[in-house]
């Protein structure tokens, strides 16, 4: 009778499943902890990179050569008509190009006015503009790309028209809790392109 009574006493059960449902219950509440800080993250990356992208069509270009050179662009459009692009049948055309630069002060182009200098100096504004939202971006993690894209403005601005795509690489988040459950680093990538603004006053 008393081994019977004994298989039959439950004083203990709740303590058991309960040390078995605890750590699946802990692992999926740091799970959510998890991946909700990484997604406020991401879009403070986002953010970041529409606040740079904002500042660096309105400021000079971190790459410096023809078409980006305020001076020597100058040229493209001396005695146009206001509204014109810059290419005629009386000059030399707009240059074409696309080029890449890194702030961290390396650039690489394509296109047949491929003659570009990286101006690190360009790029603090940028940087410090992102890093007001995610203070951790280095030069190393913002790469920056200027491509021509044939648009005209109402009056002669310098340089030639592009479109501004400014991308955040090589930055990750890394996880408070679950490092090893997420391989221990996990990316954050944001990117964002804008029409390049002309501010001179004409």
């Amino acid at each position: 009778m008393r081994a019977f009574a004994a298989l039959r006493d439950e004083s203990g059960a709740a303590l058991i499943e309960a040390a078995l449902i605890l750590p699946v219950l802990l692992l999926l509440v740091f799970a959510v902890v998890e991946i909700s800080l990484y997604l406020w993250n991401a879009e403070l990356a986002a953010k970041a990179v529409q606040l740079g992208l904002r500042r660096a069509i309105v400021t000079d270009a971190v790459a410096w050569g023809p078409g980006l050179d305020p001076g020597e662009s100058a040229g493209y459009w001396d005695g146009l008509t206001p509204g014109l692009r810059c290419a005629s049948a009386d000059r030399s055309p707009c240059p074409r190009f696309t080029v890449t630069c890194v702030l961290a002060g390396s650039c690489a182009c394509r296109g047949d006015a491929c003659r570009f200098t990286p101006v690190p100096a360009h790029g603090a504004p940028i940087l410090a503009a992102m890093r007001a939202v995610l203070p951790g971006i280095g030069p190393g993690n913002v790469e920056i790309t200027y491509a021509t894209n044939g648009l005209g403005y109402v009056g002669h601005p310098a340089p030639v028209p592009v479109n501004v795509t400014l991308r955040l690489v090589g930055y990750d988040y890394t996880p408070l809790f679950l490092g090893g459950l997420f391989g221990g680093r996990m990316p954050l990538r944001a990117a964002a392109t804008l029409p390049s603004e002309g501010l001179l006053t004409q």
